[in-house]
């Protein structure tokens, strides 16, 4: 079974959905089946990898628990496939608040899923709070992965998930906090690089030495609808997303890249 990493943080414009973007298509590069689940009622992962939505979507996996195979579409991207989001996710706080197992339904999707489809890495896009969707989010999740920038906003706020993150460890106990990822970094401003020291000293947080930085490269790549290692494969920039999939999810033998892979990506492209 492949392993599960959920995308968190309960504040917005870090670069949540970004991350998930590029390290699917920095995964995918190497040879590993991924799929990305879209957990935020506003789609973003969603339109970055699909025309358009159909129904059955995610809403209809985590409120009438329709088989999450139903609701799996494939992306114009070799090894990657993607559970689409729509706005119908906001309200499923309300729809779910008096159903015992409203936490632990993405789990069971994807438990019931993965025996019979599978995949090396599952990666969860979580909204920016820390409502039902991120909870399902981390009952489900093998690992969760801080993406946050070095300023004082993300550091004050980090306390908040971390105390959510214990609470769910009592649900599922295989969760563990994976690391935390900088995101949108410059270092070249003192201010940052005295926020990053501060979180190397948070204690029980591994801050990975892995650094997004914050670059018109990405943001290219965003609006071209292609990973960074497919939009500009030959660089630094496609490199850190690289370093990042083998920080997160290592390589093992049945994940090795296909002979053809790097073929198929610049036959896309």
């Amino acid at each position: 079974m492949g392993k599960i990493l959920s995308i968190s943080n309960n504040k917005g414009g870090v670069g949540k959905t970004h991350t998930v973007f590029h390290l699917s298509g920095a995964l995918a590069e190497s040879g590993r089946r991924v799929l990305a689940i879209d957990l935020d009622p506003q789609g973003s992962l969603t339109g970055l990898f699909l025309e358009k939505i159909e129904k059955p979507a995610l809403y209809d996996v985590l409120f009438e628990q329709r088989p999450l195979a139903d609701a799996i579409r494939s992306t114009a991207f070799p090894q990657i496939d993607i559970a689409p989001a729509d706005q119908r996710l906001e309200n499923l706080g309300a729809a779910l608040q008096n159903e015992p197992d409203q936490q632990i339904r993405l789990d069971t999707a994807l438990r019931e899923l993965l025996e019979q489809k599978p995949y090396d890495a599952i990666l969860l896009d979580c909204p920016p709070n820390i409502g039902v969707n991120t909870r399902n989010a981390l009952a489900a999740a093998d690992g969760v992965l801080v993406p946050l920038e070095a300023d004082k906003f993300s550091v004050d706020g980090l306390q908040r998930l971390l105390e959510l993150i214990t609470k769910m460890q009592r649900i599922n106990q295989r969760l563990r906090v994976e690391g935390v990822l900088i995101s949108l970094y410059n270092g070249r401003r003192t201010i940052e690089q005295a926020y990053e020291e501060a979180l190397r000293k948070y204690p029980g947080i591994n801050v990975l030495d892995v650094k997004i930085q914050n670059s018109t490269k990405y943001r290219e790549a965003i609006t071209a609808r292609q990973p960074i290692t497919h939009y500009k494969p030959v660089g630094e920039h496609a490199e850190a997303f690289r370093e990042l999939a083998r920080l997160v999810i290592p390589i093992t033998e049945s994940t090795s890249a296909p002979k053809d892979a790097t073929h198929a990506y610049a036959k896309h492209n």
